[in-house]
């Protein structure tokens, strides 16, 4: 069995009852129950890594009460609780102590500690961080390949281009962007590690921009044999950076391809006779082969061709001048119902939910959530998509609403934490799925639950029905992409795994030759064309 047979991707396909109505798009929680903030993917990937051995042996399938009910009949029979019976049942160890990895602020001496600490009552090990050790050389900071600055706070890494000025001590002036140095050498080999950045860097996403320049800057200065350059790329961007009539016209156009007839298909054809527009085909597509584009190995690469499809859409079919936006949600890790991007004006994406008197706290066994009685989750009546813009796909999973941000998965600790840590793609994109229980949905998956209503961003199957899904999976996108970027010799072209969910049934291992599906969406594609956004059949960056 696989690695990533017992993780999972996002939210699972469960009945919890029957008779609700399903809420309008964009309804999330906003509820006072208040979840604190955990470093899951510390957690998490010594888990996963303590426990391969057991994770590629084949676990039973439980029968009876610990099944999962589901709400597809194509649902593969394995998919179940299996994970979790098999821990309560004591048959796998999860291994003890569990290690959690804490960043400490960095000595005088510019080195850090990782902190290895047991359950409550046993000690703790405090290793020494080899790459910030003494003894341990770093790029010079005016060096022809890349510059890295010490400070008294941490190490700061520049942008990934040698300036001969780069004289500051501080982190924000450290980030220096290839377009302002006075010289430039791209440094191609030395890669970022957790070790280079002090817990304040982290957690305040400082750390994050800065490896994301790193990256961008060692993409545009790439050479490559096709015809893209940093000069025709298309630029996304973060949503809150567009100016209000760029933002109207990105949601107009999104209105516009919901009023537009179907590519492939007829109308409500026989086939597909819940099919009435252009943007339903994305919403089919992605029901239609659920099981075979999450926990898969072409997960990340799949929706990467789904979103560049559908920006190409907005601009060919739609008139739409300007490029997809990304979400970037760490930014709202603390209050989702606050942001900006929900604010329900007309230059936003969308707004609360109507509140939902008296509904009772709901468990999900197999994700290990407790959804306690909300104040979200309702209908939206206000934003740009609160008119006319009805869903006719889905929902095919819970009929609850998402009543709590679940904001203790995508913070910068975690995306910074799953992106320098990780140097193996089977790490890599496990972690960001994350587990099948246990309360960690990984980066990819909280996403999904940041938004609401079943029949929108949290719905397995048809949450593209919510257009925040796509500002969701640009920002997934991206940080892959920047994963890529850090190390492109060895991880532009990597994959792991096969070609259905958790490897349920059992299927071959994916090669970067295989023909990847696309349905409704567009042509089918060779996965090796999919795997580099400055080349192959992309030419678009993040900044």
């Amino acid at each position: 069995m696989h690695l990533q047979s017992l993780l999972l991707t996002l939210a699972p396909a469960l009945v919890l009852g029957q008779g609700t109505a399903a809420p309008s798009i964009g309804a999330f929680g906003n509820s006072s129950y208040a979840l604190e903030q955990e470093h899951y993917i510390a957690q998490l990937r010594e888990e996963v890594h303590s426990l391969k051995d057991e994770l590629e042996k084949p676990c039973e399938t439980p029968t009876g009460s610990n099944a999962v009910t589901r709400a597809s009949g194509s649902a593969p029979a394995t998919y179940t609780a299996a994970w979790d019976t098999a821990f309560d049942s004591g048959s796998i160890s999860r291994g003890t102590p569990t290690a959690v990895r804490s960043y400490p602020a960095a000595s005088s001496d510019g080195t850090a500690s990782i902190i290895l600490s047991g359950p409550s009552g046993q000690s703790s090990l405090a290793l020494s961080s080899v790459a910030a050790s003494a003894s341990t050389p770093y790029p010079s900071a005016s060096g022809t390949n890349g510059s890295a600055i010490a400070t008294a706070s941490g190490r700061v890494l520049s942008s990934g281009v040698s300036t001969t000025s780069a004289t500051s001590s501080t982190a924000a002036s450290s980030m220096t962007s290839s377009s302002s140095s006075s010289s430039t050498s791209v440094s191609s080999s030395y890669v970022p590690s957790l070790s280079d950045f002090t817990v304040a860097q982290i957690e305040s996403g400082e750390a994050w921009k800065n490896i994301s320049e790193l990256a961008m800057s060692r993409m545009q200065a790439r050479q490559t044999n096709g015809s893209c350059t940093p000069e025709n790329a298309r630029v996304r961007t973060e949503f809150r950076k567009m100016s209000n009539a760029q933002r109207k016209s990105y949601t107009d156009a999104i209105t516009c391809l919901h009023n537009n007839p179907p590519r492939y298909v007829e109308a409500a054809s026989d086939t597909y006779p819940g099919v009435l527009n252009r943007y339903d085909e994305y919403v089919a597509t992605h029901i239609n082969l659920t099981y075979n584009i999450h926990g898969t190995a072409d997960f990340l690469a799949w929706h990467r061709n789904m979103i560049h499809q559908y920006e190409t859409d907005l601009i060919e079919v739609c008139g739409y001048s300007g490029n997809l936006p990304y979400w970037d949600w760490a930014q709202d890790a603390a209050a989702v119902d606050q942001s900006e991007l929900f604010n329900g004006d007309e230059f936003s994406m969308g707004s609360n939910g109507v509140y939902i008197p008296d509904r009772n706290g709901t468990f999900l066994g197999l994700m290990g959530f407790t959804f306690p009685p909300g104040t979200g989750g309702g209908c939206v009546h206000s934003g740009p998509f609160s008119e006319n813009f009805n869903t006719s796909l889905g929902p095919l999973d819970s009929p609850y609403g998402n009543n709590v941000a679940n904001h203790q998965f995508n913070t910068y600790t975690n995306v910074t934490d799953l992106v320098l840590g990780e140097t193996q793609v089977e790490y890599f994109q496990s972690l960001m799925q994350g587990f099948l229980g246990d309360n960690k949905l990984g980066i990819h998956g909280g996403g999904h639950w940041l938004g609401g209503g079943p029949s929108q961003l949290e719905d397995f199957h048809s949450s593209p029905n919510d257009p925040i899904f796509f500002l969701h999976h640009a920002m997934i996108d991206r940080i892959w992409t920047v994963w890529q970027y850090l190390d492109i010799e060895n991880r532009l072209d990597e994959i792991y795994g096969t070609h259905t969910l958790q490897n349920s049934p059992a299927s071959a291992d994916m090669t970067l030759q295989d023909n990847v599906v696309f349905g409704l969406v567009g042509e089918n594609e060779v996965l090796s064309s999919l795997m580099d956004t400055y080349g192959g059949r992309f030419c678009y960056r993040y900044e």
